[in-house]
Formats: C-alpha cells, structure tokens, sequence
C-alpha cells in the first residue's frame, strides 16, 4: 500500500509531495545504514585501526582473524542457540495464546469480555522493572510444585506466555473480519476452535507475520530479564554476552564488532523472510 496512487502522482501536488518524499529517503537512507556498514567493516579491522584517528571507511587489511579470534574467545554458537530457543519457545506459547484470547473477545463476547479487555490493556501500565523481583521469587520456589526454574528455558518462556499488547493487535484486525463468516460457520456445525483454526487463522495470516516478528525482536533484543533469570552463563543469550565481554577486561573493539555483527544476522534473515507478510500485516491493520 503506498502513500500516493497514480492517479495522485500524476497531478501537479502529487508529483511534488512524491519527489519530497524520493528526496529524504535519499537523504536519510544512507544515514539509517551507515551504523550497520561502519559495524561490518570494523569487523574486519584490527583493534587499533578501529580507534585511529583519522578513521578509515574500509579496513587497510583485511583481517578475518578477528572474527575467528571472537568465536573461539566466547560461545557466540551456544549464545545464539539459548537466543533462538527462547524466540521460539516464546512465540509458539505466546502467540496461539494471545491470538485465541483475542478471538474470543472479538467474536465469541463473552461475559464481561470488555471488563476482561480493559484489564489485559491495563496490564500495559505497569513496569516490566516492577515485576521482576516478584517474578524471580516466584520462579526460585514456584508455588504448590515448590521448583526451582532458574537456569531453565522455562523461567524466560513461562512468565511471557501472553502479552496484552499482542490480544490488543489481534483483537483489533479479528473485529474487522466479517460476523457472516462466523454465522456460516456456525450453521455448518463448527464449534468455536474449527472457526478458529479454518476461518480466522487463514484470514489474518498478515498479523500473525507482525505479530511473530514483533515477539522474536522483543525477545531476541531482552537483556535484563535473561540476565536475572540465568544466572549460569551457559543460557545467557547473544545479547547478554555482548554486555558481559563488553564491560571485561578481555574483549577488544575487534571482538565487540564481530559480536554485534552476528546478532544482526538472524534479525535481517527473518526480516527478509517475512517481508511480503510484514508489510501487508502493516498496511491492513492500519485499516482497521
């Protein structure tokens, strides 16, 4: 969906507010990707050519030692593992949860399913700081089990199993699917999960893609709560070694730069992986 259809472009203020438009996405393009180019090329600089003065653009030379330095100083491979295993343990509770939770208080209405909205967004206002003590007591001794999930997968993936934010962009693309497509459902004797599963599901596929690649950044990019909830390095993830070896007195400019360039990786992958879903999921939920 773009900003100006043809017929617009054609017109004398149409052209004009396009060629603004071309002119500061020229202008601000190379200044969004400088930042990821300046990163790759002082992933293949030596520490001291990196703080030289005055820099350079692109390494004198070579040096691909620095990246093989890096992975062999620190487990970046079991660090984007424990990444990838919370990003999709996360999303594949999360996202079915929040997504029936939201179909139910679209379609279904239950019975104080407004009182029941105004409390999932309300859940919204509160600090993600604030809980996290109550939230590592509660996962040091869980209660009635009486089990210790620190050190566990779980004790990341648990507490994020629905978000409020995620019912609240469901519940809003699933108010624009039509009722009639419940009704026929209904009369071909679908119960409310089949309605679910053959009718809603196919039909919102653009914020289901939204939705999934918003949970993966949340958690790929979460620091503080890995942090706390792992206390055992061998589940930190990418983000909290990048913290860790930055703040050490072992890591170089070299081996920082090489790190951040490995997590952007699996983020661009998925980016271009779903950019069809993402951009469409976009344009349609602003229309509803």
């Amino acid at each position: 969906m773009s900003v100006l259809n043809e017929a617009e472009i054609k017109k004398t203020k149409g052209r004009a507010l396009h060629g603004g438009i071309i002119a500061l996405l020229l202008i601000g393009i190379p200044f969004q990707l400088f930042p990821f180019f300046w990163m790759v090329s002082n992933s293949f600089k030596t520490s001291l050519e990196i703080i030289q003065i005055p820099p350079t653009l692109l390494p004198e030379t070579w040096n691909f030692s620095g990246v093989v330095d890096t992975f062999a100083k620190y487990p970046l491979w079991e660090n984007l593992w424990n990444t990838i295993v919370l990003c999709g343990g996360v999303i594949l509770t999360q996202i079915p949860i929040s997504a029936m939770a939201a179909f139910s208080l679209s379609k279904l209405k239950p019975k104080f399913s407004k009182t029941l909205l105004l409390f999932f967004l309300g859940t919204l206002m509160i600090s993600s700081q604030a809980l996290m003590f109550p939230t590592y007591i509660m996962l040091s001794d869980l209660p009635i089990i009486h089990v210790n999930l620190l050190n566990n997968y779980l004790a990341y993936i648990l507490p994020s199993a629905s978000w409020g934010y995620m019912i609240f962009l469901f519940k809003g693309f699933f108010d624009g699917l039509p009722n009639e497509l419940m009704e026929a459902g209904k009369i071909d004797g679908a119960g409310a999960f089949r309605m679910f599963a053959q009718i809603i599901v196919p039909l919102s596929k653009p914020v289901f893609a939204v939705n999934i690649l918003q949970t993966f950044m949340a958690v790929y990019n979460d620091f503080i709560m890995p942090l706390f909830v792992f206390p055992s390095d061998k589940l930190w993830t990418i983000m909290v070694r990048i913290y860790t070896a930055q703040n050490g007195s072992f890591a170089t400019w070299n081996n920082i730069m090489v790190m951040l360039t490995v997590a952007t990786i699996p983020i661009l992958l998925l980016y271009f992986a779903v950019q069809k879903q993402l951009v469409q999921g976009i344009s349609m939920t602003g229309l509803k």
